[in-house]
């Protein structure tokens, strides 16, 4: 019978492991972001396919809108994963949580997301009622 402390951890972590602990799971989060990208990507290419169909030719389009459908979810990606880990590090050196910041590095990258799909349905209702 173990009468020592019953729910101590097999792999206590010290202070000194915290800072990769909090990586790992940046790198591991910014992974699911890879695959979230890939599927913003996959419904970013066929985003085009009404192009030239009909004047005015929409803002997705264009060489910019189509630049900026398939660039801006991989920058956000960047700037989620480098500032979700630059503030961690910092607030752990300083001895805060760093855990917050995830919140705003998945933040940075939805709102990138968020950007690609204004821009995949900017004008869309228009052209459904011009179709009719």
């Amino acid at each position: 019978m173990n009468t020592g402390t019953p729910y101590v951890s097999a792999l206590a972590c010290t202070p000194e492991q915290w800072p990769l602990l909090y990586l790992c799971t940046v790198a591991v989060l910014a992974g699911f972001g890879l695959l979230v990208n890939l599927g913003v990507l996959y419904a970013s290419v066929f985003a085009t396919d009404d192009g030239g169909s009909a004047t005015p030719t929409p803002f997705r389009c264009t060489t910019a809108g189509t630049l900026t459908m398939y660039a801006l979810p991989w920058m956000g990606l960047i700037v989620a994963t480098v500032a979700a880990a630059g503030l961690g590090l910092d607030a752990s050196g300083r001895g805060e949580s760093p855990w917050r910041f995830l919140l705003a590095g998945a933040g940075a990258h939805l709102a990138s997301i968020a950007a690609v799909a204004a821009v995949v349905f900017w004008g869309r209702g228009g052209r459904k009622a011009a179709a009719r």
